[in-house]
């Protein structure tokens, strides 16, 4: 067979497997979105009035906290990341595996059961946090259980890992000979961090960054099991729609709002990440 078709016929599988389990749902629930309010076939007159009730009924209070929620945990994650990554690949041995062990076992526990273990964490009165504060300092706090900071805190706990691991890719690309160049020619540690540092580990904090937002932008459990009724996330919203409400062209219209804001943020973030570079190919 000619070499030139084997990269083509190599890549068939995935494209089709692509273009059904991916494509073809969009397209379906973006079709789904123009119908008729509660309305269930697929055959009505095409009409915009379910974006036009998305952007003026009500439901920017969760397409507001689903977005700066997801943003402000993927800045907070990339914070929290940057030094642990510079120290495990610093001081790779078996105190870093071990602490690389401890960062990656969770992620191979259910969500559902992380949170419920961080809920009794949390807990007011009786909760380790509070107990432990209220036994060895003698101090009462009140309750974090169901507030907006503890749905931040779980969105942080769940997705730190997805930060971590693609920004120590990114870490072991900065070469030690340049980052001591520049030390020696004078260069302070802001200086480094800023013009050595940062755009040689830019492939994976792009990287992370996006698997951070993405995953945080359509969390629901962090809400639903930390948040109590303090926060109403945007796939609350749409899964509300789908259920409940028996609203699908709704539900349908704003998940085509969450897939445009996602599409936004990814495609022109990957344009700008040499992926060869981070995998060394």
């Amino acid at each position: 067979m000619n070499p030139r078709f084997l990269g083509p016929l190599f890549m068939a599988p995935v494209a089709l497997f692509l273009l059904v389990g991916f494509a073809t749902p969009i397209v379906i629930v973006g079709w789904y979105s123009l119908m008729e309010p509660r309305s269930f076939g697929l055959t009505s007159d095409l009409t915009l009035a379910n974006y036009r009730s998305a952007l003026t009924e009500g439901y920017g209070a969760p397409f507001y906290w689903s977005i700066l929620g997801a943003f402000v945990t993927t800045l907070s994650c990339a914070v929290i990341a940057w030094p642990t990554a510079k120290m495990l690949h610093a001081r790779a041995g078996r105190g870093a595996a071990v602490i690389t062990g401890l960062i990656a076992v969770p992620i191979f526990v259910s969500e559902s059961v992380r949170l419920f273990g961080l809920s009794l964490f949390l807990m007011p009165g009786g909760g380790i946090l509070a107990g432990s504060l209220k036994a060895l300092f003698g101090v009462s706090i009140g309750t974090v259980l169901n507030t907006k900071l503890a749905v931040y805190l779980g969105l942080l706990y769940v997705h730190f890992p997805f930060m971590l691991f693609p920004l120590l890719l990114g870490v072991a690309l900065i070469p030690q000979d340049r980052v001591d160049a520049a030390r020696d020619l004078g260069a302070n540690r802001w200086q480094v961090l800023r013009e050595v540092e940062l755009p040689l580990a830019l492939p994976g904090l792009a990287i992370g960054a996006l698997l951070t937002f993405v995953l945080c932008i359509g969390a629901n459990a962090e809400s639903a099991i930390l948040g109590g009724q303090a926060v109403t996330v945007v796939t609350r919203a749409i899964e509300q729609r789908f259920s409940y409400a028996q609203d699908w062209p709704m539900g349908a219209a704003l998940t085509m709002l969450v897939t445009l804001v996602t599409a936004l943020v990814v495609f022109p973030v990957l344009s700008r990440v040499d992926l060869n570079r981070l995998i060394r190919r």
